[in-house]
């Protein structure tokens, strides 16, 4: 892997214009994607981590989808400044996308092979019977067995895992520079969730090219990804190197996501962990940290003002109060508890609010 940056968002924010008023969904949104590597995106639903991607590939409809303001620069272009037909030569050539249903990524009544070779002939210019060698070395790079027998099926005559295996060589078939990965295993038993993410990873180290993950499970984060960015209601709430994150993870909210995950040395006794409340309405988002209403260890300026992003130790970035000179030295762990320095040097694990302490504002 290398240090050249092939995506770079910067400070992005869109809205949606509904009859109820205008949604937030995302806000002043900064990330990288290098090239060779995994960027997961984690969050609950309705944290913005498809809106993110689609508005990347510019697929989202407009009206009613707004950007309103940021840049996506995608090899040195902004893509935000390009014309939908010049956005066609990025979207399905340059940028690959998996979705999460690979049925609703197929089209039923066309031949697979036709699929892929649909693709390569608008991106590469090239004959049909080159770009049906092309889609024939796709679908034994992505694993299909058989794959003279398998070019002219149907997407119906394939079992899920082969779906995806056929929409995964339809993304890379134009060898993209990005893949972006939309909870592509999502519909997949774990078996054939394990073949998949070892593809698009052994497909990511041969080709080197960078990889955006979504998805909802943070055990496919740990083994896959590279880097980490947690969104909550439509903000980047923290980022770091996968290890680092699951070893030192610095926002409440990550904490908790991290706190609900089952593991194997609980008592089977034990109940699950869930986060109490629900994530805020984007009609009118919270003016402070988005999280603060359902964290027990908010502070009072959490609810008044919107915190900064702090750079921590190891490309770790957290955008919270409890980082800035001031607030109370906390670490989280993942049993439950926290270690609270006091102001005499002190640590005491402890398990309380702190909604009654303030932050200077130097």
């Amino acid at each position: 892997m290398n240090n050249e940056n092939i995506l770079e968002v910067k400070n992005l924010s869109v809205s949606f214009n509904t009859y109820a008023g205008e949604v937030k969904a995302l806000r002043d949104i900064s990330f990288n994607v290098k090239r060779g590597e995994t960027l997961a995106i984690v969050g609950e639903s309705g944290s913005g981590k498809s809106v993110t991607v689609q508005t990347i590939t510019r697929l989202i409809p407009m009206p009613p989808g707004e950007i309103k303001s940021g840049e996506i620069i995608f090899d040195g272009v902004n893509l935000l400044d390009l014309s939908e037909k010049e956005m066609r030569k990025y979207r399905g050539g340059k940028i690959g996308m998996i979705f999460q249903d690979p049925m609703t990524s197929l089209n039923p009544v066309i031949k697979v092979g036709k699929q892929i070779m649909e693709g390569i002939r608008i991106h590469k210019n090239v004959s049909k019977k080159e770009a049906k060698r092309l889609a024939l070395e796709m679908l034994n790079k992505v694993g299909i067995p058989d794959a003279e027998k398998r070019f002219n099926q149907y997407p119906h005559q394939f079992s899920g895992g082969m779906r995806q295996r056929v929409v995964i060589a339809i993304a890379l078939a134009c060898e993209p520079d990005l893949l972006i990965c939309d909870e592509p295993t999502t519909a997949l038993d774990v078996t054939i969730q394990a073949q998949i993410l070892d593809l698009i990873n052994e497909l990511k180290a041969s080709l080197n090219i960078g990889v955006i993950l979504i998805t909802h499970d943070l055990g496919v984060v740990a083994e896959t990804a590279d880097r980490v960015m947690v969104m909550y209601a439509g903000e980047k709430l923290e980022e770091a190197p996968v290890k680092e994150l699951f070893k030192n993870p610095c926002h409440a909210y990550t904490w908790e996501l991290l706190k609900s995950l089952p593991r194997l040395d609980m008592d089977s006794n034990v109940a699950l962990f869930s986060i109490d409340g629900t994530p805020p309405d984007l009609l009118k988002p919270p003016v402070g940290d988005p999280f603060a209403a359902r964290s027990e260890f908010a502070m009072k300026i959490e609810y008044e003002k919107k915190p900064p992003m702090v750079e921590l130790e190891n490309e770790h970035y957290v955008k919270s109060w409890m980082y800035v000179d001031g607030a109370p030295d906390i670490k989280f762990h993942r049993d439950g508890t926290i270690d609270y320095k006091y102001k005499d040097g002190t640590v005491k694990k402890v398990k309380t609010s702190f909604t009654d302490i303030n932050v200077s504002e130097e």
